[in-house]
């Protein structure tokens, strides 16, 4: 596979053209390691649960990814190119296809090969880093980085942060990192009535920041129940006339996790119809669809965007408290980033890996007392008594793995105190 920084342009660019507008669809894939009832007897016991972990895995790819990407390389051909995307996968996810279901990763590559997809950085685990340690955030966006460059042979050019948070701090991050934009769900009180279909900089940095446009996404993730209620403006046709009406005031954003296709919905709610028939209504009316970072070069930034904190999608409040308002959420966070030099010190190898694995926000996500959270992570946690159990478990694991990174550590000589966890 050849090596490219970026998809290549299609002929508007090539010629410069002016567009109307954009219709950006942005999809993210992401898969973690489940947790196992770890209990402190068990010392070096597995972590992780090997057959949930495969049947989640699995799953997803089978019910979700296979048949999405199946659907949008055939509308990429039959558009000739006119219908064009932008996709993030987390390494983790990467790693645990190649590893359970290989061929979804030859389904990637059919996409990315195309031409007409671009391929977004993220955090390699979806952690929380940035919030912490920007030095685990770098190192972390950085072997996503260095993995798809590797599997696909493309530099990604703009980023997309674990579930869509974004700070001023965070976009300045990027920038350095080497991104030319961010991705974003649209902060109201930020906004201060202005239009989240316009591209904005993002604080001092000036970094553009690109925003999801929240109603208009939630409208597809929430109406394919199988019932009918609610379909009818989810007709394709009816649809595409909204969009292209909207992306006359710049960009729209629709970012989707791939869950939504086939897994969150029953699959003859009528989901995948929908998908295979939207491409081509939307050009069929003027519509133009663009990865992210066409939208970006496209569109002038329209002013500042100052949001003076991270910043989480509305469905999740705005902020950081669905993942760190708890006080065991707290204290499990601290106490993972605590150890983080001694972690690097030992090196590479299996430690190091599960250090960073257990950066997972959805760990985290499963120590919330909020129902919604409760929701989102039962898959992850229906082995799991709750949230406290959650915390537990995760307590549990990481005493061990600091049992072991100072033991490794006195094997190679390197310290004679134990690692501090309080």
């Amino acid at each position: 596979m050849s090596d490219t920084h970026g998809v290549e342009p299609d002929s508007a660019h090539k010629s410069g053209t002016a567009m109307n507008g954009s219709i950006v669809l942005a999809l993210h894939a992401h898969v973690p390691r489940v947790l196992g009832r770890y209990r402190s007897i068990d010392q070096q016991a597995h972590y992780f649960d090997a057959y949930r972990t495969r049947e989640l895995c699995t799953r997803y790819v089978q019910e979700c990814i296979l048949p999405t990407n199946r659907i949008l390389v055939s509308a990429i051909r039959k558009l000739e190119g006119r219908f064009r995307l932008s996709i993030s996968i987390s390494g983790i996810a990467l790693d645990l296809i190649e590893q359970y279901v290989p061929e979804a990763i030859g389904s990637f590559a059919d996409l990315i090969q195309s031409g007409s997809v671009e391929l977004l950085g993220t955090p390699y685990h979806q952690g929380l880093g940035f919030a912490y340690s920007l030095q685990a955030f770098g190192a972390d966006v950085a072997r996503h980085r260095d993995r798809v460059v590797e599997l696909f042979g493309q530099s990604p050019n703009v980023f997309r942060n674990t579930e869509l948070i974004c700070s001023e701090q965070l976009a300045s991050t990027v920038g350095h990192l080497g991104f030319n934009g961010i991705l974003c769900d649209a902060p109201q009180e930020a906004l201060a009535g202005r239009s989240c279909h316009r591209v904005y900089a993002c604080g001092p940095s000036e970094t553009p920041v690109l925003m999801r446009d929240p109603e208009t996404s939630a409208q597809i993730s929430e109406s394919f129940t199988g019932g009918v209620d609610g379909l009818e403006a989810l007709v394709a046709p009816n649809f595409a006339d909204r969009l292209v009406g909207l992306s006359a005031e710049g960009v729209v954003g629709l970012f989707l996790d791939y869950e939504v296709f086939g897994k969150r919905f029953v699959t003859d709610g009528g989901i995948f119809e929908f998908l295979r028939y939207l491409p081509e209504k939307v050009v069929e009316k003027g519509g133009a669809f663009r990865t992210v970072s066409e939208a970006l070069a496209d569109n002038e930034a329209a002013g500042e965007l100052h949001l003076g904190r991270h910043v989480s999608p509305s469905e999740w409040g705005g902020t950081l408290s669905p993942w760190l308002g708890g006080s065991m959420q707290s204290h499990a966070a601290h106490q993972l980033y605590a150890i983080e030099s001694v972690a690097n010190a030992l090196g590479e190898g299996p430690l190091l890996d599960t250090w960073r694995t257990l950066q997972g926000a959805e760990y985290l996500l499963a120590m919330s007392m909020l129902d919604r959270a409760a929701d989102h992570s039962k898959q992850l946690t229906s082995h799991l008594d709750g949230p406290y159990h959650a915390y537990i478990v995760f307590m549990n694991i990481l005493d061990d793995l600091t049992r072991q990174i100072e033991a490794g550590l006195r094997t190679q000589g390197a310290v004679r105190d134990p690692v501090a966890t309080d």
